[in-house]
Parts: C-alpha cells; sequence; structure tokens
C-alpha cells in the first residue's frame, strides 16, 4: 500500500504544471534597442498584487524619475515586476528584479500595447545607481555582458567600471545611435 501512494504521490507530482522563466543574455546594445524608455529614477513605491487569474503575484513600482536618457513615460511611471507579496503570500522568482523604496535606478523599460512597462530581460534591465559619499557623484555600474567583435557575449568584461550617469547617459545615446 505505501508503494502505491509513492508512486501515485511522485506520478502527481510530475504530471503538474511547470512554468519556466528563461532569460536570454543581451548586449547593452539589445538592451537599449528593445527599451520603449530607459529612466533613471528612484523608487517611490511598491505594492503587491495578485495577477487577474490569481495565480501569481507581480509588484507594481511607482517611480519618482530624476532623468530620461531615452523616451519618456512621464513624471511618475508605474512598472511592473513579477513576484512580491500580497495577501499575506510571497510569491519569489529566480531572475526577476526586486526593488525597494528609496532604491536609485535606471530601468530599461519595454512595453507594446497598453500595459504597465516591465524591465527589458528582467535584471539585465535594471542596473543600480551609488551615490558617492564623497562627492555626491551618481555611479551606475555598467552591464556584465559585453558584444564581442567575434559576436559573442564575454561575461565578466575586464574592462567594466562604474560610470558617472553622464557618461552612462552618452553610452545609451550612442548605442541608440548605432541601432538605427
Amino acid at each position: 500500500m505505501k508503494h502505491l501512494a509513492s508512486f501515485f504521490l511522485i506520478a502527481a507530482v510530475c504530471i503538474a504544471p511547470v512554468e519556466a522563466i528563461t532569460v536570454v543574455p543581451m548586449t547593452f546594445e539589445e538592451l537599449v534597442a528593445e527599451s520603449t524608455a530607459v529612466v533613471y529614477a528612484r523608487v517611490a513605491d511598491v505594492r503587491g498584487r495578485w495577477t487577474a487569474d490569481r495565480r501569481n503575484i507581480e509588484s507594481v513600482v511607482t517611480l519618482e524619475s530624476l532623468r530620461y536618457l531615452k523616451g519618456d513615460l512621464g513624471a511618475e511611471p508605474a512598472v511592473r515586476l513579477p513576484g512580491g507579496e500580497a495577501g499575506g503570500m510571497m510569491q519569489v522568482l529566480p531572475g526577476a528584479p526586486v526593488l525597494r523604496t528609496g532604491d536609485l535606478v535606471v530601468l530599461f523599460l519595454g512595453a507594446r500595447g497598453p500595459v504597465i512597462p516591465s524591465p527589458v530581460g528582467l535584471t539585465q534591465g535594471v542596473f543600480r545607481v551609488a551615490v558617492d559619499p564623497r562627492t555626491g557623484t551618481a555611479l551606475v555600474m555598467p552591464p556584465p555582458l559585453k558584444a564581442s567583435a567575434a559576436g559573442r557575449i564575454i561575461r565578466g568584461a575586464v574592462d567594466r567600471r562604474a560610470l558617472t550617469m553622464d557618461a552612462f547617459a552618452r553610452e545609451v545615446r550612442a548605442a541608440a545611435g548605432a541601432g538605427r
């Protein structure tokens, strides 16, 4: 009897629907090209909610835009992220960014149609910003992925270093101009 119960338990687990998120690594140029808007912002609010089918939780993040590097979604755009907290439940998805009130970020946002935009490539479209305590300068860490001359993507490029917001904005504009 124990073996039969074990068999049914294993069978139930094996046939249960499994959902996965696959994120293909993107180069900086691809991030810029796929983005409707690129915004330097402070996270003003994060609210979890159930999706319409009540199967998942998503977070709606309200931003205080400080500067647009591409496009314009207004002074207080909302962004949708998978996962979050709602109704006493928490859902965490590997590869999904987590933002907290007060965070400084540069977001590469994509949206098609009348929907709340989301970061392009999930975490790939979220760049954390640190403020140098000595100078007050906002510093952005460039992406860990870089396209090589051979067309391959190099992880952990040695020339990766923090950029000022102005230098980062120039990189975004250069990539946007190259994509035309």
